[in-house]
């Protein structure tokens, strides 16, 4: 598994909506927020001020210790104490938290500028993608809250007068290929910067890029929305996840999306030679069509099924148009399966009835997690979910023995809620045990504010 990765970086808050509607951000159970991007963060506003790309060392920790020598990681991650890497995006500025598992408190805190972040774990490195200010920074393995190498990844192909571009290009995942090539997919643009990550540089440039303009679809908002990736070592490919919505079609409320003439298809770069494989021979487009549509924006996007050889993918669906420029019914949420083999696709789970998705865990052949309105355990040989994981956290990480190790934020008995708690849950029956509370340094102590979640890695990678 060392050489095989697939992740996304989460971006705000999940959204909740049960089968009523798909929107393009949520805030609580009812609230809804439309975005520019298209992600899930309610913080961003369609008059959003642009932000200049940073150098990976604009943050400030609260530990003056330097760096561990730069690397990929390789053996320092076996000395490395267990931690759970918080990311926490306030307004302005966001935050990583390394919260030591046995230590029980926080190691150290980065802050860093931007109004959206999150923490990104590969086998060999832990990564911090500074989404809002276009920054990838591979961290020290033994001080994940350092810096080691930083690259801008901004690149030239911002277009401001293309409606839904941001002005930053939202890096939202890494796939690490074969030795340090590491490909950055970036949400709002349609060039993937490729890196080579064994590079010691402040702000360093990709070596090179690579244009998937040219899967472009007809009726669509002029981005591909690459969303997720997996590299595949038997055959040195490359899939990536591209959603193709029209982030413009939306419903007369001005935050549901309706559906489009366009779906969501899996591309695949040749990473011997950083071009695109045409996977349909025979004629048709490059890339395999998916049945559904919008893959959920959210770690765990789409996730490698090893035994049966397919990529497994969350769709969050999309609204029909009612006539009168309102939603109709929900349509094509679902949870999709794709060979790898020849590229069928087919819809595994209808979700319809289901809450807004939010991402999936693969346990192993007969266990996947399918986080929706809260964590169900799933049998991938099944067309329906099972039973929900009492007390999941809203957001975690699988630690390889059978516990979701995550945060999540209690209900007091006055109705409101309690402070953010560190805890393992046990997959098979819920079991809870408490690792720490208040994980998030205090405003006076360098924080930054009121925000949401942005996501929870364990490092070093199970």
């Amino acid at each position: 598994m060392k050489n095989r990765w697939l992740g996304f970086a989460a971006v705000g808050a999940v959204a909740s909506m049960g089968a009523a509607g798909v929107v393009l951000a949520g805030c609580g159970d009812d609230t809804v927020l439309a975005l520019p991007d298209g992600g899930t963060d309610g913080s961003v506003s369609f008059d959003a001020p642009p932000y200049e790309a940073g150098n990976g060392e604009g943050g400030e920790g609260n530990d003056g210790q330097g760096a561990a020598d730069a690397g990929d990681g390789g053996d320092a991650q076996v000395s490395a104490p267990a931690r759970l890497l918080l990311s926490y995006n306030g307004t302005t500025q966001s935050e990583l938290v390394a919260f030591g598992l046995q230590s029980g408190t926080i190691d150290a805190f980065y802050v860093y500028p931007g109004f959206i972040g999150t923490t990104f774990v590969t086998p060999d490195s832990p990564w911090l993608l500074e989404q809002a200010t276009d920054v990838v920074a591979r961290l020290d393995p033994l001080e994940p809250w350092q810096v080691q190498s930083s690259w801008n990844v901004a690149l030239n192909d911002y277009m401001a007068d293309a409606g839904y571009s941001s002005s930053y290009s939202d890096p939202d995942g890494i796939v690490v290929g074969a030795g340090t090539k590491t490909y950055v997919l970036r949400y709002t643009r349609n060039l993937v910067a490729v890196l080579d990550s064994s590079q010691v540089v402040d702000g360093g440039a990709p070596v090179k890029t690579i244009d998937l303009s040219s899967q472009l679809q007809a009726n669509g908002d002029g981005y591909v929305e690459m969303t997720a990736g997996y590299y595949d070592p038997s055959t040195q490919r490359v899939y990536v996840l591209l959603a193709n919505i029209d982030r413009f079609n939306v419903a007369s409320d001005g935050y549901t999306l309706l559906c489009s003439p366009t779906s969501p298809t899996i591309v695949a770069i040749d990473t011997t030679s950083d071009t695109l494989v045409n996977l349909n021979p025979d004629g048709g487009t490059m890339g395999w069509t998916l049945p559904g549509y919008d893959p959920a924006f959210s770690p765990g996007a789409m996730v490698f099924d090893t035994p049966n050889n397919r990529l497994l993918v969350l769709q969050a669906g999309c609204n029909t148009p009612d006539g009168d420029g309102g939603a109709g019914p929900l349509v094509q949420r679902e949870i999709d399966a794709i060979s790898l083999s020849d590229g069928t696709a087919h819809k595994l789970v209808d979700l319809t009835a289901a809450a807004f998705p939010s991402g999936l865990s693969y346990v192993d052949s007969t266990h996947v997690i399918v986080q929706l309105d809260t964590a169900y355990m799933w049998n991938p040989s099944s067309s329906t979910l099972g039973a929900a994981i009492p007390n999941a956290p809203e957001a975690f990480s699988l630690d390889g023995k059978g516990n979701m190790v995550g945060i999540t934020q209690p209900i007091a008995a006055d109705g409101g809620v309690g402070p953010w708690t560190v805890v393992s849950v046990n997959i098979a029956d819920g079991g809870v045990t408490t690792l720490g509370t208040n994980p998030f340094p205090a405003d006076d102590a360098g924080g930054v504010g009121p925000g949401f979640i942005g996501g929870a890695q364990l490092w070093p990678a199970p």
